[in-house]
């Protein structure tokens, strides 16, 4: 010990006087190098009993071996792609859904019958005897707006060409009238002519688009619309019709003048109804004479 510093060696003195004969450093403290000093002779006092045990040496400790890396965990392996089995396809309804898609502009009559066939719009396309959207001339100076083929109208492939529509016409072409273009609010003629429910605003609406560009193409200066049915869904619902004191009156119909009358199926049945057909006829005869 007699290389450790005079401060740690007087510690050590101090405590073999506490009882602690031998003390232990752990690791020993860099010191500076000092002056060589003769030894001195141990005395009397300062030599170890001759009997006393001696200390144990002091425990070494001994490092542990490094333990060993443990390995990484392993990813684990990716799962086979299973294929995804397509979705159930959908079941299709039991009615049809119209397909609103939007009409577009025809450039003939023939253009918009064709059309008008392959219309699924409105409800009317699923139930539906025949679809007839024109009859009479391609144009006139006037128009007829009824609101589906009526009688033999299907089978001669014209709006107003069946039995029904005679006594109209004739009385029509007395007055020198010519053969009139015509129009139906609905190209399709319902399965069941007393369902009123799918002959409402929302099919017309639904089949403007087609009567009112057969109106154009027509070249007509005015228009006569048949009976009261026609006549409201030609108006809209924001419009009142009271029948029949609406009968007679001019109203417009998309920039054209209008005329509403009776149908000619309840003319052929009523007689009495022909001096207001004929006056009716007379105002159209007006209209595109003042034109």
């Amino acid at each position: 010990m007699s290389d450790l510093p005079e401060s740690v060696l007087r510690w050590a003195r101090y405590q073999r006087e506490l009882g602690l004969d031998e003390v232990a450093l752990d690791a020993p403290l860099p010191v500076r190098a000092a002056p060589a000093i003769a030894p001195k002779a141990a005395t009397k006092s300062q030599l170890p009993p001759r009997n006393a045990p001696q200390a144990p040496p002091p425990p070494t400790f001994e490092r542990p071996p490094p333990r060993a890396a443990t390995p990484a965990p392993r990813a684990p392996a990716p799962r086979a792609q299973t294929p995804h089995s397509p979705a159930p396809a959908a079941r299709p309804s039991a009615l049809a859904v119209p397909v609103r898609t939007a009409i577009p502009t025809f450039q003939s009559v023939q253009e918009l019958s064709a059309h008008a066939q392959a219309c699924t719009r409105c409800v009317l396309h699923g139930r539906r005897r025949s679809v007839l959207a024109t009859g009479g001339p391609e144009t006139s100076s006037w128009a007829v707006l009824t609101l589906y083929a009526w009688g033999e109208d299907s089978s001669r492939g014209g709006v107003l060409s069946g039995d029904y529509a005679k006594p109209l016409l004739d009385l029509a072409r007395s007055l020198g009238l010519p053969d009139p273009s015509v129009a139906a609010i609905f190209a399709c003629t319902p399965d069941d002519p007393s369902d009123t429910t799918i002959q409402g605003f929302t099919e017309a609406v639904r089949c403007r688009g087609h009567w009112l560009q057969r109106l154009k193409l027509s070249g007509a200066r005015a228009v006569l619309v048949l009976d009261h049915k026609a006549t409201s869904l030609a108006r809209g619902p924001s419009a009142n019709v009271e029948w029949p004191a609406f009968r007679g009156r001019v109203w417009d119909l998309d920039g054209l003048p209008a005329i509403s009358t009776h149908h000619p199926s309840r003319l052929a049945r009523q007689e009495t109804l022909r001096p207001e057909v004929d006056a009716d006829l007379r105002q159209i005869l007006s209209l595109i004479g003042a034109v």
